[in-house]
C-alpha cells in the first residue's frame, strides 16, 4: 500500500518496480537511508527464489489488478486455505479507498453527516475528562492526553491499569489514532463514537483492551455516524476480533 501512495496510485509503476525489476523477489522492500529502493535479492545470493509455481515458501500473496486499481492480498498459510485477507482500490492520485476494505454489514451504513466547527486537541480532551468510568474489579482505563498529528488527525492516549491488593501492579500505554481529519469537521459524530464506546466497553469487562480499542478505526472504516448505530460497528467488530475468543 505505501508503494502504491507513493507512486500516486501508479500502479504500473510499482509492479515494474517490485516484480518486473526484482524477479527474484525482495527481502524487504521499506527504503531507507542506506538502501532507498529497499533490499532486493540478487542472482549470486543463496536466498530461495519465489515463483508464481512455488508460494510456499511465501506468507502473502499480493495480487494487483491494473484495470481496477485494486490491490488484493491472500494468505498462504495452510491454516489459512488462501483466504483473501483484504483488497484495496486506490484513486487516481494513490489514495486508498478505504471503505473498499473488507467491511462488516454494520460498518457499510451511511448516515447523513453532521457538520459542526472543526473540533480541537483541547475539546476532545475535555470529552474525556468527562466521560464515565471505565472499570472492572481488577482494571481501569485512564484516558491519556490527546495530540495532533502531521496529517492534522487527532489521536488519545489509552492507559489501562490493573491493580492487585489495592496496588497498580501494570500499566499498558497505547496510541489510539481515534479522529481522522476528515472527521474532525464532524465533532458530534466523533462525541457519539466516544459515547458508543463506552456504551459497548460497559456491556462486557473483556472489552476493556486498550489493544482492542486502539485498533477500532471506525470513524475511516464505516459511514455510521449516530451512536446506537456505531454501538452496532464496535460489537459486531469484536465479534470478529481474536480477543472475543480469549
Amino acid at each position: 500500500m505505501a508503494h502504491v501512495q507513493r507512486a500516486q496510485g501508479d500502479m504500473q509503476s510499482v509492479v515494474r518496480q517490485l516484480i518486473d525489476e526484482a524477479p527474484r523477489g525482495w527481502r524487504h522492500g521499506i527504503p531507507s537511508p542506506d538502501e532507498p529502493e529497499g533490499d532486493r535479492i540478487r542472482e549470486e545470493d543463496d536466498s530461495l527464489r519465489v515463483t508464481p509455481d512455488e508460494t510456499g515458501r511465501a506468507v502473502y500473496v499480493y495480487v494487483f489488478d491494473l484495470e481496477a486499481r485494486r490491490l488484493d492480498v491472500f494468505s498462504t498459510r495452510a491454516r489459512e486455505g488462501g483466504r483473501r485477507i483484504r483488497s484495496v482500490v486506490f484513486s487516481q492520485t494513490g489514495t486508498p479507498d478505504l471503505r473498499a476494505l473488507d467491511l462488516l454489514p454494520a460498518e457499510t451504513v451511511d448516515e447523513p453527516l453532521l457538520p459542526g466547527e472543526e473540533l480541537s486537541v483541547q475539546t476532545l480532551q475535555d470529552w474525556l475528562e468527562g466521560l464515565p468510568t471505565l472499570e472492572t474489579e481488577s482494571t481501569r482505563l485512564y484516558w491519556g492526553d490527546t495530540k495532533q498529528g502531521p496529517d492534522g488527525a487527532l489521536a488519545i492516549t489509552l492507559r489501562v491499569a490493573t491493580y492487585e491488593d489495592g496496588s497498580i501492579v501494570q500499566v499498558v500505554e497505547q496510541l489510539w489514532n481515534v479522529v481522522p481529519p476528515s472527521a474532525r469537521l464532524e465533532p458530534e459524530r466523533v462525541r457519539n463514537l466516544l459515547d458508543a464506546l463506552v456504551d459497548v466497553v460497559r456491556e462486557n469487562p473483556r472489552r476493556l483492551d486498550p489493544f482492542w480499542i486502539s485498533g477500532q478505526d471506525t470513524l475511516r472504516r464505516s459511514g455510521a455516524r449516530q451512536r446506537k448505530s456505531l454501538a452496532k460497528v464496535l460489537r459486531a467488530r469484536w465479534a470478529r476480533s481474536s480477543y472475543s475468543s480469549k
